[in-house]
């Protein structure tokens, strides 16, 4: 009987340790599984900003070939792709806004035969403005905003690029803040006259409580005023970071 009990003792320790063997097998699958699935979820969310990345710069690239042909229309434009002169622009820039033009990019046609073995002179004659850059400025400065035919033009450009969904909210933005004097107080600010700006944005409804103020900053590259609303509310407005949104590839930001 003693026997007995000792090889069922034996038994159930053997009985026992398999258990703990499947188990531990059971465990060792289950986080293999679980690596597996969280791998191959990385590799999803990998490919999936990859997708992310090449589709926005694909819409980029749909865009620029978009702007470019909204100014191969204007007939102050050069007729030579990828290459528009800034001489041509029948467009004066205020004072102080030249900065903001400074800090936007240009594009040089990068095609012209020895191009890269030119003199300096000859290559700073090449420096051209970009498309963005010309729409972003008739919109400032120009009379675009104004013109319902050129906008109907444009919006259907975009639609053609399929990116009209994109850019209609932009341009309605842009025609709302030209509507409210917005690019005007911008040019009187940057010369100077904070008068003149205050009294042109009271006239397209943005009434201020005084005059707005150019605040200090470490920053060379910014150009930050205080503005003081009537119904007591203050911001600080980066005017360099605000005429960039009337250029249309930081619509796509």
């Amino acid at each position: 009987m003693a026997k007995g009990f000792s090889g069922l003792g034996a038994f159930a320790g053997g009985l026992a340790e398999g258990l703990r063997a499947g188990q531990e097998m059971g465990l060792r699958r289950q986080y293999v599984g679980r690596k597996a699935k969280a791998d191959e979820r990385d590799a999803e969310f990998h490919q999936a900003k990859m997708d992310e990345i090449d589709y926005n710069k694909e819409k980029r690239a749909r865009l620029r070939a978009a702007n470019d042909e909204i100014v191969a229309g204007w007939p102050d434009a050069m007729q030579r792709p990828g290459q528009y002169s800034t001489q041509a622009q029948p467009l004066r820039l205020a004072l102080g806004l030249s900065a903001i033009s400074a800090q936007t990019p240009t594009v040089v046609d990068t095609r012209a035969a020895g191009l890269a073995s030119v003199d300096e002179p000859v290559a700073q004659a090449q420096r051209s403005t970009s498309s963005d850059e010309m729409i972003g400025k008739r919109m400032l400065i120009g009379n675009l905003l104004e013109d319902p035919d050129e906008l109907s033009r444009m919006a259907s450009v975009y639609r053609k690029y399929g990116l009209l969904e994109e850019m209609a909210p932009w341009m309605s933005q842009a025609y709302t803040a030209k509507k409210k004097r917005i690019p005007d107080a911008l040019h009187l600010l940057l010369s100077g006259d904070v008068k003149g700006a205050r009294a042109i944005l009271r006239k397209g409804g943005i009434k201020l409580g005084d005059d707005p103020i150019r605040t200090i900053s470490k920053s060379p590259q910014q150009n930050v005023w205080k503005f003081k609303f009537e119904n007591g509310r203050e911001e600080d407005i980066d005017l360099k970071e605000f005429a960039a949104k009337f250029f249309p590839e930081n619509s796509l930001k």
